[in-house]
C-alpha cells in the first residue's frame, strides 16, 4: 500500500549500524469530533529519506513510501513500512505552521 502524501509526527529517531528507523504518529478526526491515533514503529528510512535530518517532535510529509506485510519464520505476519523520500515541515519563528502544513492542518490535530 502506498503512503505517499501522509503527514505524521516523529516520536523517535534511531540511527544504528548504518540504518535509520523512525517511529511515526498518525491520526484522523472521527465524525463525532474525537481522534483515532496510530503509532507506526520502526519505519525504515532509505534512499533520499535516510539523509534527511529529523528530530523528535518534527512534523513530516512522506513524499514516497510503502507499507508491506511479510510472513515470518514463526508463521506470523509483520507489517513493514519503508520510506524512500520524506520532508520535514517548517514552522515560522513565532511557532505558527507555514506552507503546506498550515493548509492541511486547519483543524486541531492530535499531535
Amino acid at each position: 500500500m502506498n503512503i505517499t502524501g501522509k503527514y505524521m509526527k516523529a516520536w523517535e529517531v534511531e540511527e544504528k549500524d548504518g540504518r535509520k528507523k523512525i517511529n511515526l504518529g498518525d491520526g484522523k478526526k472521527n465524525q463525532d469530533g474525537t481522534w483515532s491515533n496510530w503509532t507506526w514503529f520502526g519505519c525504515l528510512l532509505v534512499g533520499k529519506a535516510k539523509d534527511i535530518q529529523i528530530t523528535k517532535g518534527d512534523t513530516v510529509e512522506v513524499k514516497s513510501g510503502i507499507i508491506t506485510m511479510n510472513k515470518g519464520k514463526d508463521n506470523k505476519y509483520y507489517t513493514n513500512i519503508t520510506i524512500f523520500e520524506i520532508e520535514v515541515m517548517t514552522k515560522a519563528d513565532n511557532g505558527n505552521n507555514q506552507g503546506t502544513v498550515a493548509k492541511v492542518f486547519q483543524d486541531d490535530v492530535p499531535f
